[in-house]
């Protein structure tokens, strides 16, 4: 078992319910991806008997119990034992050692290693092993969102489903960069359309809950195309969701801040600004940001392209970002000195916006 893609998870799975057990399987990148692609075989092993036990050496306490185990040994009746560790890096040159020759003990050890850790050098003893008689699973070292790109990719691949670059871009926006929620929302999206589906944009509205930082972006959007009800409906959501009011304010001051500082560097670079298609928007884009000749702004920076493209169409319909500032900033004075009730501050605030919009 050589080096594994991460997209040949399902083959590793399928390998060990099959009785093809690697005695150390090695899973290298970001948490908790990685976590969730070890507990797909983890799961398997488990189905079929095997013990299990967990140390974390990215902590004191963790290191101290590791360094006291001696010998490695098959689980109870007979069933195997398994070793699930986190912070693998930390394995010292001596205990990789002492690891390896238990394993060569066995022709067929009845105990497997899961080694979980962000950065496990080739030089390792037990990345040298594995190479030869185990699996290495490394995640590509790329952005957060280029890896959670990957994995949609392939889920919709494993369930017979398509999305345009549109649609897609528009659900990962929504996500966030959070990997339990990304992973929860795409089960629930894929479970709602069924196999064989393509999923299209009112599917992923209809359905996708917006990781808190991402709601900004739904308010946004709704503000300009659906107008002040639909705004006022996503808010009421919001403040059900236990949302502060105050943070809400926020979320709108920056979405606005982030416009006008977009407007600003569309000046500069009037060769995105005429970009109708988003895939040419975002290959600009991507090829400015590459450029370590050009600045941009951090509340740029940090944005998801999608997210600026949609804002892009928006500015059209904003002459002066002074009024919706000015709005904000009475909204926020009727919560810390007046003490209003957030319906009323959020019904007389999404209207104040509204008139400032042109046109409608």
């Amino acid at each position: 078992m050589p080096i594994f893609t991460p997209l040949q998870i399902e083959k590793l799975v399928d390998l060990a319910s099959q009785g093809r057990i690697a005695p150390v399987y090695i899973f290298i990148g970001p948490y908790p991806l990685i976590e969730e692609k070890a507990k797909r075989i983890l799961d398997v092993l488990l189905n079929q008997g095997s013990t299990l036990e967990v140390y974390d050496l990215r902590t004191q306490e963790g290191k101290k119990e590791f360094s006291q185990i001696k010998g490695y040994q098959e689980g109870l009746f007979g069933f195997r034992k398994v070793y699930l560790v986190y912070g693998a890096e930390e394995i010292s040159q001596n205990k990789a050692k002492e690891m390896i020759e238990n394993l060569s003990r066995y022709e067929k050890p009845p105990f497997s290693w899961f080694l979980l850790s962000e950065n496990f050098t080739e030089a390792h003893p037990l990345y040298q092993y594995a190479t030869e008689k185990g699996a290495i699973i490394p995640f590509p070292s790329r952005r957060k969102e280029d890896l959670l790109e990957m994995e949609l990719t392939h889920e919709l691949k494993k369930n017979n489903c398509t999305m345009n670059k549109e649609v897609a871009q528009l659900f990962l926006s929504l996500v966030g960069d959070d990997y339990h929620h990304f992973k929860n929302e795409l089960q629930k999206l894929l479970l709602y359309v069924g196999q064989g589906t393509e999923i299209s944009e009112s599917d992923v509205l209809q359905i996708v809950v917006p990781y808190s930082s991402s709601a900004l972006f739904l308010i946004g959007d709704a503000l300009f195309n659906k107008g002040p009800n639909q705004t006022l409906k996503l808010i009421e959501g919001l403040l059900d969701a236990k949302t502060e009011p105050t943070a809400i304010i926020a979320y709108l001051y920056k979405h606005f801040k982030k416009m006008e500082t977009l407007k600003e560097f569309l000046v500069e670079h009037p060769e995105i600004e005429k970009e109708n298609y988003y895939s040419a928007f975002m290959k600009k884009w991507q090829e400015i940001k590459g450029n370590p000749a050009i600045s941009i702004s951090p509340i740029l920076a940090e944005t998801h392209p999608y997210s600026l493209f949609t804002m892009k169409a928006h500015l059209k319909k904003v002459k002066n970002f002074a009024p919706l500032f000015q709005a904000l900033f009475q909204a926020e004075l009727s919560f810390k000195r007046e003490f209003r009730k957030p319906e009323e501050v959020f019904l007389k605030l999404i209207l104040d916006l509204w008139r400032s919009i042109e046109p409608h």
